[in-house]
């Protein structure tokens, strides 16, 4: 008499430890992908004060970096165009704020000569952003 092997009947569904390992892979993926930053471009150090306001996001922002061209909304202009295209950005939405961010090691004179331009513009409200100072535990 032949007795024959019974082997377990293989479990053919998918495997769920796999499963999850792949789950958390993707997960980690795209944590990693995201982009968090709206700022992005150039890199500059505002000044610290005591007190910091957050800015509204949709400004027209001139960045006065330590090097290089000034720059409107992330693009280089020469600082004799700048105020006719904030004047004209201005006509077309005169509530939108104008926010100068300058790098601390910037000289005061290079930012006098872009306020000057703006003032040349007619535009007479600007921000200046500033990060708040580093306290001693106070």
């Amino acid at each position: 008499m032949r007795f024959k092997r019974r082997l377990p009947p293989d479990d053919e569904g998918v495997p769920m430890a796999s499963m999850a390992d792949i789950a958390f892979l993707l997960i980690i993926f795209f944590m990693l992908t995201t982009v968090f930053s709206v700022d992005r471009g150039l890199l500059i150090e505002l000044p610290e004060t005591e007190v910091g306001e957050p800015v509204e996001v949709r400004e027209m922002v001139i960045t006065i970096p330590a090097e290089g061209p000034v720059h409107l909304d992330g693009e280089p202009v020469e600082l004799q165009d700048l105020g006719p295209r904030v004047k004209e950005a201005r006509r077309r939405n005169p509530r939108r704020p104008v926010v100068v961010r300058s790098d601390r090691r910037v000289p005061y004179g290079r930012v006098a000569d872009v306020m000057d331009e703006l003032i040349q513009a007619g535009v007479t409200d600007v921000a200046l952003p500033t990060v708040p100072e580093k306290g001693d535990g106070g």
